[in-house]
């Protein structure tokens, strides 16, 4: 039979034995000392290659009994779907069954492996003991969930799934994890409160609009050497532009080798246009920076050309040759 719908693959002709999402599928209720109730819900299960996978469902809540428990030791029985098929496994049945398979008692028992076409639904603890008028199951800790979904091909299975393909993801205990084809690798974590982590760093919202981290924030930074059009009378000494997330920070240090610059009472020069930064590292709008030399300071216009241009100097001060200045103006782009 080959399966249609749902179903997660493993392997060429194979899917994945599992659960069909949706509601609270084949939910397990207590309904006495030592019997459940399991309620609705639809599987597949697979069986050998040549069987292909079963559309199985319970239309009906039913009822499932456990034997009383071991004298000396406890014991863990599994609740399980399974489908028996006489074609293929001379049964002399063809049917789909909910059945209790017992584990074996002991000090620190394990779980019955489950061979064949079935699906794992529950796990049930009977303590030493355990029987009708005796206490019984504790259903509040004595039961552990082992159900398996199975998902659409390209779809997000939940819980422990094996990996079958590279590239399938699941939700295993709210980690979001990925398949490299042999293994599962965390990505994304969806956590509690708008808490965000991508592998060992946590976003979260803080506060209205405000996304936080405890951990410290890095991005890529990019960073240019390179600049141009470097005007008479000026020697750049060290040009470095970086930028990351938009913000950009750059440093300029020029040495004046022309003439000398006099600016008048009022500050005022002739605009020095020293060099011009790389396309990447332009603002959008015109930029004031202040270039300083260690001694007096002036004013310098960054333009969305590129050109950095000494527009103003101290009243009266005088640029002559030999000085060095600085220009490091950080701006949004």
């Amino acid at each position: 039979m080959v399966p249609i719908g749902t179903f997660t693959p493993a392997g060429e002709l194979s899917a994945r034995s599992g659960v069909v999402p949706g509601g609270n599928p084949f939910a397990l209720a207590s309904a006495g000392e030592m019997e459940a109730t399991v309620g609705v819900g639809r599987a597949v299960i697979q069986g050998t290659g040549p069987q292909g996978a079963y559309p199985v469902a319970i239309t009906a809540p039913e009822s499932v009994t456990f034997a009383p428990g071991n004298a000396q030791f406890p014991r863990i029985d599994v609740v399980a779907l399974r489908v028996y098929d006489d074609p293929y496994d001379s049964s002399g049945e063809e049917k789909a069954v909910l059945e209790v398979v017992q584990g074996d008692p002991a000090a620190s028992p394990t779980a019955p492996t489950i061979n064949g076409p079935a699906a794992v639904l529950w796990e049930v603890t009977v303590p030493a003991g355990a029987s009708s008028g005796t206490g019984g199951i504790i259903w509040a800790t004595g039961v552990t969930d082992r159900r398996d979904y199975a998902v659409a091909v390209g779809g997000i299975a939940v819980g422990n799934a094996p990996a079958a393909y590279a590239g399938q993801w699941r939700d295993h205990g709210g980690v979001l994890e990925r398949s490299n084809g042999t293994d599962w690798e965390p990505v994304v974590r969806l956590g509690y409160a708008g808490r965000l982590e991508l592998g060992d760093v946590s976003l979260y919202r803080k506060a209205t609009k405000t996304l936080a981290t405890n951990e410290r924030f890095t991005a890529q930074i990019e960073k240019s050497t390179t600049h141009s059009a470097v005007q008479p009378g000026w020697k750049v000494m060290t040009f470095e532009a970086k930028k990351t997330c938009g913000l950009v920070h750059v440093f300029l240090e020029v040495e004046r080798t022309g003439a000398p610059i006099t600016a008048n009472s009022s500050g005022n020069i002739a605009d020095e246009t020293i060099v011009t930064i790389p396309p990447g590292f332009r603002p959008a709008r015109d930029v004031e920076a202040i270039a300083c030399d260690g001694y007096a300071d002036g004013g310098c216009r960054i333009s969305p050309s590129g050109t950095v241009a000494l527009r103003t100097w101290a009243p009266n001060g005088t640029l002559t040759k030999g000085n060095t200045i600085r220009v490091t103006p950080t701006y949004i782009l």
